[in-house]
This record gives C-alpha cells, structure tokens and sequence, in this order.
C-alpha cells in the first residue's frame, strides 16, 4: 500500500518547482495517515477487513523462435503473472475502533506541523512575481 501512495508523488515530483515538491513533502505523512484513516474506517464499516494477497503464476504459452538461434520454430514459454486476489478477514472491531481514534490524534498533530512545513517553504522559496 505504501509504495501505491508514493509513486504518485515521485511523478508529480520530476516536473514539480523546488515550491511545491517543498509542500508535497510537507503533507506527504499527513496524506498517508489520512489513507490509513479512510481504509480502517471502511473496515469497521464494513464489519471485517479486506487482505490482498499477490503471487506469481507461472502460464505457458506457444512461442515461434525462442530457441537458440532463432530458428523459427515453435516451442513452449513460460512466462510469470501477477495475480491478486482479495478475501475477507476477520478482525477485532474494538481494536479497529482504537486504531482509528490513534489515527485521528496523529492526523490532528500531522495538519500542524504540515501547516508549519508548508509555511517555511513559502518562506524558503517566494513566489515569483
């Protein structure tokens, strides 16, 4: 999941001004957290988790060629697949309810300090006029 919420900021970041990569740092943790806090809210909504398992299936399919030397002829391939599945599983809904007001707490001290951040970058670098 962490990578999934990094990516997008490491792209925005390769076209971003040293201004605004400075403020997507600065509420880089805050949106993290603030992520955390919608997926245990829909898991308590919803009564149990949901957990993403990925592994690798192995498919064989017909290649033409793929031999030493390239001759042309056809043989087998077999080439690795991702697969996700998802499946229900059952958590501690007192604890879910803990976790989230945890969250809540860090999300409030996490709006502060991004807040802050966000101002010393304005400050580090002015807005060109």
């Amino acid at each position: 999941m962490n990578k999934a919420l990094i990516i997008p900021f490491v792209l925005l970041a390769a076209c971003a001004s040293p201004r605004e990569t400075c403020e997507q740092e600065a509420v880089q943790d805050l949106r993290i957290v603030q992520a955390l806090i919608e997926d245990t809210q829909a898991t308590l909504d919803r009564g149990y988790a949901i957990q993403t398992e990925t592994r690798t299936v192995i498919y064989t399919n017909f290649c033409i060629g793929t031999g030493i030397g390239g001759d042309g002829r056809f043989s087998f391939c077999n080439y690795p697949q991702p697969v996700t599945t998802k499946k229900p599983v059952a958590v501690d809904l007192e604890q879910e309810k803990r976790k989230l007001r945890s969250l809540k707490a860090k999300e409030t001290e996490l709006k502060r300090e991004a807040l802050l951040k966000q101002q010393r970058c304005e400050l580090r670098f002015p807005a060109e006029t």
